[in-house]
């Protein structure tokens, strides 16, 4: 299917393509070779947004070569015999890539560029070898390498290294010679362990190891004391050497979510006294522990923790915490929830700076207003999912917020269970949605929340943060299955970090409404906290997380998900719950996504099976049109569309290709001949800024194209060709991809900071109001 991407202003850039290991087609951007490179690590370059950048592909690598070779010829063939090589492989090559490569040694044999390479030619691996010498800089991302060139190890004033998603299985020892190196990454590949060699970086300063399939780590990682920054999140580490961490003196920012830890080493962290980040969310931290023990799970932190500020432990199953995690003087953001907390250390006040402290999904039997009094910064806490907290101190909470009793206090979380607690209390009958509470006490519908566990055997009391946030609610409607009168439910999932997110930003929206109709929605907010892609290759997780969702979508006519990176992946994974979606950054195969959790290759293949089942069901279950055949009434981004919303790093490009396309919506005979003339000057743009015209004549594209002047939008032919999964987009749902113009897997967060994501969420949900009661989804009808 011919595919191009148009640059409104600029011009259409062509695609080319290559193979995963599981066989799908990925494309990217043919651009110039002097193209900036692309971040790789979530920052967004310092620079303003604008269509004149170009993204760095291996692609531009390419046509650099073969423009210097002369040989056109030479890069068809050399792409045909890439797509031909990796068609034939399989899964089970992928997943046993390091006992092949190992038989090889065994019998003596040399290997070559040819037999580790299937992203990169030899040629092009021998230009990035050459560069490297003289920039100290090689970037190997995405190059699909078996094995590191023996070549990189003589590299020795290297002073970066990117060999993220990749399929390394192991790290050679000899990489001990890279003495000078500064950044590592290693995101996204198969390695089981590190070789002792690590040790001798002593120079390096930032390691990215996250969404490998680590089990443990050397003792020898303890010397890297130069080390500032360490993402150790979604491996398999059950347990930490005594030593592995503790020698990294200089270490501010320190992740192992996502992993398996049931236990910290005794005095393992205690000595990272310059730690401004910590994260052991989605762990197992207490699993397993004596019920009886009368000391809490000591984690190494305290008041010589001086530069601490954010404290992640959510997803564990910690049941009672040490005093001493209040007494880190810097601490402004603390997570707890979805543990097994029964109760609050007696003193917090250690914590002066704490801001924001998440307490959802625990057991609290008691909770004393002098307690969060003594926190004097405390600006919002989040208490729903507790129902054994008693009526008389959740009534004490709400008239303290009141009352000034947390003079800093912005939002106390509760849900309707435990109001219902207070009224019980003071000998009230149960209010409605519209019970007069201070204007800093928010609550919400907590459906079901003692349900049935997640299956991984860890905490097994019904996972996740499920708040249905009531929005104004329209005058003389009848009440829905949730008790609300509005027909319109934006859910907005939370990604990898595990903390509910978009609540400012929808906050924004409706103080933005104009009139009180714009108003007229609910939030649902959701929330994984253990970092695992909300059970998406688990049956019995993704059911358990499934039918939370259904429980509440379904008393909705109209749903709109939203979601950043892994909330993105969950927008897809449920889109047929939903009339819309705007999924940004999506992860679609983990088998090649380096942000993921340490999860099997069987696990990520069925999550993506799930999430492709869901996209092509998304136009059966009241995606798309309304029933009467017109599109939105703004004709943009939401309504009644499945969006993915990509940045220019070529991973998220990778990863919204691999996604069937939506039918395309016609146009106007007027807007036909207006975007052909707006074509016409871009690609004479284009063509003076240097760009190569590979993509042909250009079709109509719709005026929503154009509503950004720095974004792109991905359109298929109108042939109706077979998707990833031979769903075909005409017969089936589908995705409509925009692609902005921002080297970054954080777009949501660049969005905002250009004043540009507000707005976009506001048309979407405007798009669904507009749309209210034209279309019933078939999850309702059934």
């Amino acid at each position: 299917m011919a595919v191009r991407f148009c640059l409104a202003g600029v011009g259409s850039v062509g695609v080319g393509t290559c193979q995963t290991p599981a066989g799908v087609q990925r494309r990217r951007l043919v651009g110039r070779p002097d193209a900036p490179r692309v971040c790789q690590h979530g920052k967004v370059p310092d620079r303003s947004i604008a269509t004149a950048s170009t993204p760095y592909s291996r692609s531009s690598w390419r046509s650099a070569i073969i423009e210097e070779q002369g040989g056109q010829q030479q890069q068809q063939q050399q792409e045909q015999a890439s797509a031909d090589g990796a068609a034939t492989s399989s899964r089970q090559e992928w997943a046993n890539s390091s006992a092949d490569s190992r038989s090889k040694r065994d019998l003596g044999d040399h290997t070559s560029h040819e037999d580790i390479l299937s992203g990169l030619s030899a040629a092009e691996m021998r230009v990035k070898l050459s560069l490297a010498a003289g920039s100290g800089r090689l970037d190997l991302t995405d190059a699909r390498l078996s094995e590191l060139p023996a070549e990189v190890a003589e590299l020795t004033e290297l002073e970066e290294l990117q060999l993220s998603g990749n399929c390394l299985t192991q790290l050679p020892d000899c990489i001990s010679r890279l003495t000078a190196l500064r950044r590592l990454g290693l995101a996204g590949n198969l390695l089981t362990e590190l070789p002792p060699g690590i040790g001798a970086l002593t120079a390096l300063e930032g390691l990215w190891l996250h969404g490998n399939l680590l089990t443990t780590l050397p003792p020898q990682l303890g010397r890297l004391g130069a080390l500032r920054a360490l993402s150790l999140a979604g491996n398999c580490i059950a347990e930490l050497p005594p030593g592995s961490l503790s020698g990294l003196t200089s270490l501010t920012d320190l992740t192992l979510a996502g992993n398996r830890l049931t236990a910290l080493p005794p005095g393992e962290l205690a000595p990272l006294t310059a730690l401004r980040k910590l994260a052991l969310n989605g762990n197992r931290l207490g699993h397993g522990r004596d019920t009886a023990a009368q000391e809490p799970l000591p984690l190494g932190l305290g008041r010589h923790m001086g530069a601490l500020q954010e404290l992640m432990l959510q997803g564990n199953c910690l049941d009672q915490v040490e005093e001493a995690l209040f007494e880190c003087p810097s601490l402004t953001e603390l997570s707890l929830a979805d543990n097994r907390l029964t109760h609050l250390p007696e003193r917090l006040s250690g914590a002066s700076r704490l801001a924001r402290l998440h307490l959802f999904g625990n057991r609290l039997q008691r909770l004393a207003v002098r307690q969060l009094a003594a926190l004097p910064a405390l600006s919002t806490v989040w208490l729903e999912g507790n129902p054994q907290l008693p009526g008389a101190d959740v009534a004490a909470l709400v008239a303290a917020a009141g009352l000034g009793g947390m003079p800093a206090l912005k939002a106390l979380g509760l849900d309707q269970t435990q109001m219902a607690a207070t009224r019980q209390q003071g000998g009230r009958s149960s209010g409605g949605v519209g019970e007069v509470l201070p204007r800093n006490v928010r609550v919400g519908c907590v459906m079901d929340w003692q349900g049935a566990g997640s299956g991984n055997g860890a905490c097994a009391d019904g996972p996740g943060y499920f708040k249905l946030q009531y929005g104004p609610q329209r005058p003389g409607a009848a009440l829905n299955g949730a008790g609300s009168s509005n027909d319109v439910l934006v859910v907005a999932f939370g990604s990898a970090p595990g903390t509910p997110n978009w609540g400012g930003l929808l906050g924004k929206v409706y103080k933005a409404a104009q009139s009180a109709v714009e108003s007229y929605f609910d939030v649902l907010y959701v929330a994984d906290p253990s970092r695992d892609w909300y059970g998406g290759g688990d049956e019995a997780a993704f059911t358990y997380y499934r039918s939370r969702l259904a429980a509440t979508t379904r008393c909705y006519r109209r749903v709109l998900l939203l979601g950043d990176s892994m909330g993105a992946t969950a927008c897809l994974m449920f889109a047929d719950l939903a009339t819309a979606a705007l999924a940004f950054c999506p992860q679609v195969d983990l088998t090649t996504a380096s942000i993921r959790p340490g999860r099997s290759a069987e696990w990520f293949i069925a999550l993506k099976h799930r999430l492709m089942a869901s996209v092509a069901a998304f136009g059966a279950s009241g995606g798309g049109d309304s029933s009467d055949g017109r599109p939105a009434a703004d004709g943009g981004s939401g309504g009644g569309q499945l969006m993915v919303l990509v940045g220019t790093w070529a991973h998220d490009l990778d990863q919204a290709n691999m996604l069937p396309r939506a039918p395309q919506r016609q146009e106007s005979a007027v807007n036909v001949a207006a975007v052909g003339r707006q074509q016409d000057r871009a690609r004479r743009a284009a063509r003076s800024a240097g760009w190569r015209d590979v993509g042909g004549a250009a079709g109509p594209v719709g005026a929503a194209v154009h509503r950004s002047p720095w974004s792109w939008q991905q359109e298929g032919d109108g042939s109706g060709a077979s998707g990833p999964g031979g769903s075909s987009s005409q017969a089936h749902g589908g995705v409509v991809v925009e692609v902005f113009n921002v080297d970054s897997h954080r777009l949501a967060a660049a969005l905002d900071a250009q004043g540009q994501l507000m707005p976009l969420i506001r048309r979407a949900v405007s798009a669904e109001l507009s749309l209210r009661g034209a279309v019933v989804r078939v999850a309702n009808l059934l």
